[in-house]
C-alpha cells in the first residue's frame, strides 16, 4: 500500500475497471470496451494483435466476428487472482488471470474454455477515472511452447 488518502476507493474503482473489461466483451459492447482504454491506451492480445485507444474496440469486434474466431453465445469471462499495487496515487499496476468460456458446439451448447490467460496491466487515472494505459494478455498453454 502506498497509503495515499483515496487508496481504498481507487482499489475499488480499478477492480470495477477490470470487471468492466470482461462485461463489455460478454455483451459484445465494443464501443464501451474501447472507452476502458485511455486515448493512447494500448492493448496486446494473444501475442499477435495490438491496438491503441478507440481501435481496441474495433480490433476486438473483428476478432469476435472473424471466421474461426467467431464467438458463440452465451459466452463469459471468469476472472481470478487479481493483484493491484500503486506506483503513485495516479498510476497503478495489476495482474490477474481469466478463463473465457463459450459454447462452440451449437447442438450440445456445452461450455468450453476457449482461452485461459493472464493479464499484466498499467492503469492510470484519466479524466477523473481509471483507464488502461497498457493491457497485455498472455495465453496459458499446455505443454512445451515452440
Amino acid at each position: 500500500m502506498t497509503g495515499h488518502p483515496t487508496e481504498m476507493e481507487d482499489r475499488a474503482a480499478i477492480h470495477a475497471l477490470l470487471l468492466a473489461y470482461g462485461a463489455a466483451l460478454d455483451r459484445h459492447d465494443f464501443e464501451g470496451f474501447a472507452k476502458l482504454f485511455g486515448a493512447d491506451g494500448h492493448y496486446t492480445i494473444l501475442e499477435l494483435e495490438s491496438a491503441a485507444g478507440p481501435d481496441t474496440g474495433r480490433m476486438m469486434r473483428a476478432l469476435y466476428e472473424a471466421g474461426d474466431n467467431f464467438v458463440q453465445e452465451p459466452n463469459f469471462h471468469l476472472f481470478y487472482n487479481e493483484l493491484i499495487w500503486f506506483e503513485t496515487p495516479d498510476r497503478a499496476r495489476s495482474t490477474s488471470a481469466c478463463m473465457f468460456m463459450s459454447t462452440p458446439d451449437r447442438e450440445t451448447r456445452k461450455l468450453s474454455v476457449m482461452v485461459a490467460a493472464t493479464y499484466d496491466d498499467e492503469i492510470v487515472r484519466d479524466d477523473g477515472g481509471w483507464r488502461f494505459k497498457r493491457r497485455t494478455l498472455h495465453p496459458i498453454r499446455n505443454g512445451a511452447v515452440g
